[in-house]
């Protein structure tokens, strides 16, 4: 029996079994191969559909973190497992979470859909700014979402208490598309405000404060 065998057998039983962490930590940051790949995914839609959708966040974030890595060229293989995870998906993202666990639920749910970018990427919303490149001339820019404000700064303001900055244009109703009207559509329908206008800003336009382009936050956010 290989290691990730052991861990499924002793997770399995218990939606809340500290082997599900040790599941996380050998998928997300020591790597599985293909064969622990496949048995997985094979796996997890049999075990999430014993639990009741607000104990299906360990199984479901696994699914999740595994489907962001699985390529085109794989999916069709996976196809019949991924659709099975996504539609065990749906009563799980509107059970009751805190904003920050309802995010990581957002993100399975778009690897699930197998949405490449934000199905590894949406997180990085949680810490109410990012950094990306103005298109143009290359600048590394903090975009500002939170409680410091909405407004994009190539300068620190986190240390400095003068900055210069230029106001984020959050996406109007017409102007949510493909991803972004999904993501924030189903923010909406959980009762997550705060998520859904976080996304209005992701899927907004911000401004370069050295060389005034205008660009969309969401066209500048790349896979790590």
């Amino acid at each position: 029996m290989t290691t990730i065998e052991q861990m499924l057998a002793g997770a399995e039983a218990d939606p809340y079994s500290h082997h599900w962490d040790q599941l996380i930590e050998q998928v997300c940051h020591v790597g599985i191969g293909e064969d622990d790949r496949t048995r997985l995914i094979d796996s997890l839609p049999a075990i999430a559909s014993r639990y009741p959708a607000g104990d299906r966040d360990n199984v479901l974030l696994l699914a999740g973190q595994i489907a962001a890595d699985v390529d085109e060229e794989s999916w069709p293989r996976f196809a019949e497992e991924l659709k099975a995870l996504h539609s065990l998906a749906g009563d799980w993202l509107a059970a009751p979470a805190d904003p920050g666990l309802f995010l990581y639920r957002l993100q399975a749910m778009a690897a699930l859909e197998g949405d490449e970018l934000w199905g590894a990427e949406l997180h990085r919303i949680a810490d109410e700014e990012m950094e990306i490149e103005c298109p143009t001339c290359g600048t590394v820019l903090f975009v500002v979402f939170g409680g410091a404000g909405r407004f994009a700064t190539h300068e620190d303001y986190a240390t400095r208490p003068v900055v210069e900055k230029s106001p984020l244009q959050p996406a109007t109703d017409t102007e949510l598309e493909g991803a972004g009207r999904r993501l924030y559509h189903a923010s909406l329908q959980a009762g997550q405000t705060s998520i859904a206008t976080a996304l209005r800003y992701l899927f907004g336009r911000a401004e370069c404060t050295q060389c005034n382009t205008v660009f969309r936050v969401s066209d500048q956010v790349f896979r790590h």
